[in-house]
């Protein structure tokens, strides 16, 4: 399954891992993050970087915890936690998602799908 980070202009990138998206969002958004166990569980810390422009938001979304003991599946389920919410002003989704919400953005503003066209 493929990913796509998006901002109010469109997609930033797609048909990126999980953890690729998840990268790419945090570079966008300015954000320095690292992933730890604390007492047990994984956490995900979040920091602004230096250069963030003013307004961008301080503090990170709810539920950056996982009390599951493989790593990998902690940090998988709390990347997955910010498909669709994101955070300052970008946030990702499956490819799949993605290209469905364009379809009907498309249709809800007058365009007509794309076609391929074979070419002989």
């Amino acid at each position: 399954m493929g990913y796509t980070v998006i901002d109010d202009e469109g997609a930033q990138g797609s048909g990126l891992t999980l953890s690729e998206a998840f990268a790419r969002m945090m570079a966008f958004a300015r954000c320095e993050y690292g992933f730890g166990r604390f007492n047990g569980d994984m956490c995900l810390t979040i920091t602004q970087t230096d250069d963030a422009p003013d307004g961008y938001e301080t503090e990170p979304p709810p539920a950056l915890r996982s009390k599951l003991l493989d790593n990998d599946k902690a940090r998988a389920e709390i990347m997955r936690r910010f498909l669709k919410h994101g955070i300052n002003g970008y946030r990702m989704m499956t490819d799949e998602d993605w290209q469905h919400e364009e379809r009907k953005r498309c249709e809800q503003e007058g365009f007509r799908p794309a076609r391929r066209v074979d070419v002989e």
